[in-house]
């Protein structure tokens, strides 16, 4: 048993969360994870009940304190980090109405469209930061006012995941910035709801929850919610942010120069600036960090992990089928598998848009595609190309950075990719840029322990928590005779990509037809 006292940091992610117990010296204490699935209704819509998420909470804590022997009065405080980009309407009584509307739910297109006119006339990605997109959450908003019309008469706030998590361990409503520069509905700026955004999709300001910093005191762990976790009721509970800002904090991704590369079920790629800037390209976007002295500039997330675990459940070959009967690492025998296969796949290309793409372009009409397959191609080079073809995106994030200003000298590699020591290596290889490995890879959970530090004022800043904690365990430099394969590849996979978009423009508009008579149910 251990007398020190510690903080929780949780991480609700779209696939899993994950619970770490940080001692207020620093230290990592222990950690746990718990996987749930996300629910594909039709093509491009995402959703989950929010039960998922608390109920996952509170098992991961409760075992957390358990394994690690803590405690429940030795939590001083807990904070949560978020998936971003999703909406939970509730009802006067705090009931959810809908199951969440994921950030990777592209079904809100056509609300899109319809505010075109007027974001664009309101300069809209200068007062937002933010591409007109359905991963957004002002047209998911606008599609249950149109689609979903009795729910939105009883909506009596539109919370973010994060919102929905901190009011059920609460009571109390509010989001930070980091979470709500992701809605389209902010003023990057002046860091308020923006009257004149919220317009362009006719959306109430007032039924947004309050704004606050992200490691500000939001309110104490209710009875239920202290008994769900294992907690003591009264136990401090901050505001907390998005998860690509928390994985920030916890890999020291606060200065110039540094990329944090999130690699999970989506690759947020970001970097943090003391100044605002604005991205003429638009790949990349403008949000809030959870540090208030920093911005975050950043490509909000292509699906990446979320490709891998498709491909691993779908496609699985005996050994990955027994490794998974037995609750072993299957990823490790997709790398090992891989690793087999020369750099660039020999010639196989893969495009990492199976929800959309982010990136090499926004287009929510993308689809994901295997091209330049032979007979002499074996699963082995398919399992690479699909590595391949995330790293090929980051690099599209990476090169625009450098043109932007930001100079990347080193690409910090987080969340359960980083432990892919093939991947890091190919990321390294294909960006030219040096990848390094925190010693704790799950960051977006420290990240967000590292604000109830603050919260609690163990640290006066997230800047002066983060550099205490923070360790670098690996770097991982790029090999010059690989590099030079990847840069043919590379521009494969540009041509491929802007030569299917046509065929994708084409496919999105047969499966809309498809759709136009199948409206969905009114709850």
């Amino acid at each position: 048993m251990t007398a020190t006292d510690c903080v929780v940091g949780c991480d609700v992610g779209s696939q899993s969360t994950k619970a770490v117990l940080l001692s207020l010296g620093g230290s990592l204490v222990g950690e746990v994870t718990e996987g749930y699935a996300v629910d594909f209704p039709r093509p491009l819509w995402a959703e989950q009940p929010v039960g998922r998420w608390t109920e996952a909470l509170g098992r991961t804590v409760s075992r957390l304190l358990q394994q690690a022997g803590v405690a429940a009065n030795k939590v001083r405080a807990l904070a949560v980090a978020s998936q971003v980009d999703g909406v939970v309407p509730i009802d006067a009584s705090g009931r959810p109405l809908l199951p969440a509307m994921l950030w990777m739910d592209r079904r809100a297109a056509a609300q899109c469209e319809a505010a075109r006119a007027a974001w664009e006339q309101e300069d809209g990605f200068h007062r937002s930061g933010l591409n007109l997109d359905p991963s957004h959450v002002a047209p998911k908003i606008r599609w249950i006012a149109e689609n979903q019309p009795k729910v939105n008469d009883r909506t009596a706030h539109f919370l973010l995941p994060g919102s929905y998590l901190a009011y059920h361990l609460t009571g109390e409503i509010a989001v930070d910035y980091s979470n709500a520069s992701s809605t389209m509905l902010l003023d990057v700026r002046s860091r308020s709801w923006s009257q004149t955004l919220c317009g362009c999709f006719r959306v109430d300001p007032a039924r947004l929850a309050p704004l606050g910093a992200a490691s500000a005191v939001l309110g104490t762990l209710r009875p239920a919610a202290a008994e769900s976790l294992g907690l003591k009721p009264g136990t401090p509970v901050v505001i907390g942010c998005g998860d690509e800002h928390a994985a920030c904090l916890g890999g020291g991704v606060l200065r110039p120069g540094l990329v944090g590369d999130i690699a999970g079920t989506a690759e947020p790629v970001c970097a943090a600036s003391p100044e605002l800037l604005f991205d003429p390209g638009r790949l990349v976007e403008t949000h809030c960090h959870a540090d208030p002295a920093s911005w975050l500039i950043e490509n909000p997330g292509f699906v990446s992990g979320g490709n891998y675990r498709w491909y691993r459940d779908n496609f699985p070959s005996e050994a990955v089928i027994s490794a998974l009967r037995q609750g072993a690492n299957a990823y490790a025998l997709l790398d090992a598998e891989a690793e087999r296969v020369p750099a660039g796949a020999e010639g196989l290309v893969f495009l990492p848009c199976l929800m959309g793409a982010m990136t090499p372009t926004w287009n929510d009409a993308a689809r994901g595609m295997f091209a330049g397959f032979t007979l002499a191609h074996s699963r082995a080079h398919f399992t690479r190309a699909i590595l391949e073809g995330s790293a090929y995106a980051v690099r599209d994030i990476t090169d625009r950075m450098r043109i932007m200003g930001l100079d990347p000298q080193e690409i910090r590699v987080m969340g359960g990719g980083a432990r892919s020591r093939l991947w890091n290596q190919i990321k390294a290889d294909v960006t030219g840029i040096p990848v390094v490995v925190p010693y704790t890879t799950e960051t977006t959970a420290l990240g967000a322990a590292l604000l109830a530090l603050v919260g609690l004022g163990v640290d006066a800043s997230l800047a002066e928590a983060s550099n205490r904690v923070v360790q670098v365990r690996e770097r991982i430099e790029p090999r010059t005779e690989t590099r030079e394969i990847y840069e043919n590849l590379y521009a494969l996979y540009r041509q491929t990509y802007a030569a299917m978009e046509p065929v994708f423009t084409e496919t999105a508009r047969r499966a809309q037809q498809s759709h136009v008579s199948d409206s969905p149910p009114e709850s």
